[in-house]
């Protein structure tokens, strides 16, 4: 009913009272639980990244010249997790803004994969998913993790070489890629 509805909504914002954000997923029997979070420091970015319950492990990450050297991240999504062994991750930034509006609020997206087999964790892969500047965008869906086989897969309208492409990599026990292939 909407009119209890509002009443409730009402009722709680007076009481202060307010709902959980969902999660995004809950991971499933057997999954670890991953974390991430971030600060700047210098032009990179210091990923602290916690899987399960172990310990908080970082590592600097770096940008390319599309993004100002003191950005904050906007977000840092967890795409995936081989238990483990890697954690795939997008961080996303504001563009730097050129002349004439041009990506004024525009973002640069990087994929990576992040090693947490030994300590500290180290990237092994990362690609440019998303560019205001380099005119770099995803087709939907854009990237996709199969766990079962390990396997990340990168759908472009407009890739890294300026064309439709998709990208495979198949992430090995130790969180590197095993073969990257393109089609």
């Amino acid at each position: 009913m909407p009119i209890a509805s509002s009443a409730s909504a009402l009722a709680a914002l007076l009481l202060g009272v307010t709902a959980a954000p969902p999660l995004a997923r809950e991971p499933s029997a057997g999954e670890a639980a991953t974390s991430v979070s971030y600060r700047v420091e210098g032009s990179r970015t210091l990923l602290s990244i916690r899987t399960g319950t172990g310990p908080r492990r970082a590592l600097r990450v770096r940008r390319d010249a599309t993004v100002s050297p003191t950005a904050e991240p906007t977000s840092v999504r967890v795409i995936g997790e081989l238990e483990g062994a890697a954690v795939i991750l997008v961080d996303t930034y504001p563009s730097i803004p050129g002349g004439m509006s041009y990506c004024q609020a525009g973002e640069e997206s990087f994929l990576r994969v992040i090693s947490v087999r030994r300590s500290p964790p180290v990237e092994t892969f990362r690609a440019k998913v998303g560019s205001c500047r380099e005119d770099i965008e995803l087709a939907s869906p854009g990237i996709e993790w199969a766990a079962g086989s390990a396997t990340l897969r990168i759908h472009w309208l407009s890739g890294p070489t300026g064309k439709p492409e998709t990208r495979t990599v198949r992430i090995g026990s130790d969180g590197k890629p095993v073969h990257s292939g393109e089609r």
